[in-house]
């Protein structure tokens, strides 16, 4: 088995994430007759992640694992789903009938679905209780639903309660559920170590102690997430008919036996054949705040979480179990030492996604042992460090192809360049993607010190693209800066995160009257290069500071000196005027007109003219585009066309009245 982590640096957002889920990309378009049948060589080529995050926004993010744009890409590759009022906790997908149902803090719980590529709430559920777990059934028709308070729910996917329980477990919550792979019964972990048994009616079958006064923090079981395959049959059940089904029509012939996997608090793990196993195999993952999840397939389970090792600080680890309890594989996360918040599989358990923080890893998974030109091109890959770097190699095309292939991401999106702002907001995206922004107002709103700045929707975040400021107190006008970040203006000092001097440098000119007289020379020049270069103590150069040391965007790092475009109006805000100031765009960026009707004899319009930036055009000065304000002469004249228009209204609709009567 092996591991290999993309390197993505646009994989991260403005906050840190608490939840991961996977679905796999079904058509756009079905057809009527046939209907969608499920082809797994191509299924899990596509998907949407998941992701929720402590802002209370849901992300929905297209990945994908082919090298290249191989496949069709959906028109909008980001969705930030917002409606909850604190920080998400539970994201999990509903892959057979293609919903999404998300928990936050307060208890309430969302069930969004697609339909004309927007996103939608379609069911709300508040108790005004802390949800633990959130769990669909194996089919997707049913969703089973943990209270702090113990108490418990079973539901149907369009939003009928079955039946609910209020479990009598004192001194002790409910930390989290499971279905069974049959879907007949439905497992409760609790603070103390038990496990409650409940079959798919609501009846209590009975509860087990394995660890006392133990908390189990997950369990989870070795089966597949979703039963995806039609009914041989071909019949389709009902949810009245749902509950009374017999345990033979859900079992699959030749199917295999599952393991339950149970995670304690302690670190230690259970792998167990059923609740009442006698002797589970138990397993000490020397991890702490770890997350689990077996893969599709059923046979590798998953565990993260900060692995200590002796007096050394924790780092971020991945453990991969067989479901005998076997430690198949172990790998660090490279550079990483957060807790590990969320983890899932994707593609076919080829992908492995990872959140630490505000950061997203994905990794690539082999099961297999892998080939010796698979771990050369990575040496290589590692080596080159850019994909445009690739010619200069002396390789074959088809190995120069096949290394190119490692600079892929999974995760899609058409994410800036921090030192590159300016190039990403005066350019068209390729492929004419669409992207999809959100204005955040800071300070008053009629004051010339409120700001606005434009950030672009990414996984769940926002990144900032520009920053405008208000400059008139009287008129709706506003002036655009510039957002390009040089290394002058970003570059800080270095200092030494610990407060005390660096060893090599001495602490005081005493140090250096007791040295040799060689070694106050190399003192002497090593301070003289510090002065020059006061990043010396890092040992590499400034970088802009775009983003910060733990990998969050931060809008107060765009500069607000040189102005790059300014919006003028007329003393009614009913004309605009989007005017470039800089030399590399036209003067002339676009109009907008609002006509409103006095008399509310026409609909309010309003007409946007914006010019087309291209990189194979310079821009052009428009000599009839001379003044950026308006006059009051433009304001009559408006003012007498809105009449003639209106008057002209009028006599139409009182030449088509006397028809009427005539």
């Amino acid at each position: 088995m092996h591991l290999y982590f993309e390197r993505n640096p646009s994989a991260k957002t403005d906050s840190t994430i608490l939840s991961l889920s996977w679905m796999g990309k079904v058509p756009e378009e079905t057809p009527a007759d046939s209907g969608w049948k499920l082809d797994r060589s191509n299924y899990y080529q596509e998907g949407w992640l998941a992701s929720g995050n402590v802002h209370g926004i849901v992300g929905v993010t297209f990945t994908t694992c082919h090298y290249r744009n191989v496949g069709s890409s959906p028109p909008r590759m980001n969705f930030n789903l917002r409606g909850h009022r604190s920080e998400v906790i539970l994201v999990r997908w509903n892959e057979p009938y293609q919903k999404l149902a998300t928990c936050d803090a307060n208890g309430i719980i969302f069930v969004w679905i697609k339909y004309e590529g927007r996103w939608s709430i379609e069911l709300i559920n508040d108790r005004n209780v802390q949800v633990t777990d959130f769990s669909w059934s194996h089919d997707g028709r049913m969703a089973l639903i943990c209270y702090k308070d113990g108490f418990v729910l079973v539901g149907s996917v369009a939003g009928q309660r079955f039946w609910s329980y209020m479990l009598n477990i004192e001194g002790s919550t409910v930390t989290c559920g499971v279905w069974t792979p049959d879907d007949q019964q439905v497992y409760f972990g609790t603070s103390s170590g038990q496990i409650v048994v409940m079959d798919i009616n609501g009846a209590m079958v009975t509860t087990v102690t394995l660890q006392d006064s133990v908390e189990i923090v997950a369990m989870a079981w070795s089966c597949e997430k979703f039963k995806m395959d039609e009914n041989d049959t071909g019949d389709e059940i009902g949810d009245d008919l749902l509950l009374t089904r017999p345990p033979a029509a859900r079992e699959t012939p030749g199917e295999k036996t599952s393991v339950l996997a149970v995670y304690f608090q302690s670190g230690e793990m259970h792998f167990m054949q059923t609740y009442y196993d006698l002797s589970p195999t138990i397993v000490t993952t020397g991890m702490t705040a770890c997350k689990m999840e077996w893969s599709n397939s059923g046979d590798i389970l998953c565990v993260g979480g900060l692995a200590h090792s002796g007096t050394t600080c924790a780092c971020s680890a991945l453990c991969f179990y067989t479901e005998t309890g076997t430690l198949r594989y172990s790998a660090t996360i490279p550079n990483c030492h957060r807790q590990v918040s969320a983890l899932t599989w994707g593609h076919n358990d080829k992908r492995l996604f990872v959140a630490t923080g505000s950061a997203v890893h994905v990794a690539w998974v082999s099961k297999s042992i892998s080939t010796l030109q698979f771990l050369s091109k990575i040496n290589i890959s590692a080596a080159v460090r850019h994909e445009s770097n690739l010619q200069q190699l002396p390789l074959p095309p088809r190995l120069r192809h096949l290394v190119g292939n490692l600079f892929s991401t999974t995760i899609k999106g058409y994410i800036p360049d921090p030192y590159k702002l300016r190039d990403f907001a005066v350019q068209h995206p390729p492929l004419l993607e669409r992207l999809y922004c959100t204005m955040i107002r800071t300070g008053d709103d009629f004051s010339t010190s409120a700001t606005y700045t434009l950030f672009l929707e990414y996984l769940g975040g926002l990144v900032p693209l520009l920053k405008g400021k208000r400059t008139s107190k009287i008129k709706p006008e506003f002036v655009i800066y510039d957002p390009k970040i040089t290394n002058d203006t970003a570059a800080q000092p270095a200092s030494n995160s610990s407060g005390s001097p660096s060893d090599t440098e001495p602490s005081s000119p005493d140090e250096d009257l007791c040295a040799s007289p060689r070694m106050q020379h190399k003192r002497r020049n090593l301070r003289r290069r510090r002065r020059l270069r006061p990043w010396a103590v890092q040992g590499s150069p400034p970088k802009p500071a775009a983003i910060s040391d733990s990998g969050m965007w931060d809008s107060d790092v765009l500069p607000q000196e040189l102005h790059m475009a300014e919006v003028t109006s007329n003393i009614w805000g009913t004309r605009f005027k989007v005017v470039g100031v800089a030399a590399y765009l036209p003067n002339n960026l676009g109009q907008v007109n609002y006509k409103t009707s006095l008399l509310h004899l026409q609909p309010r319009q309003m007409a946007i003219v914006i010019s087309e930036l291209r990189d194979d055009l310079q821009p052009e000065k428009d000599t009839a585009f001379i003044s950026r304000n308006f006059s009051d002469d433009d304001d009559e004249e408006e003012e007498e066309e809105e009449e003639k228009e209106e008057e002209e209204e009028g006599r139409k609709k009182k030449k088509s009245h006397h028809h009427i009567e005539s």
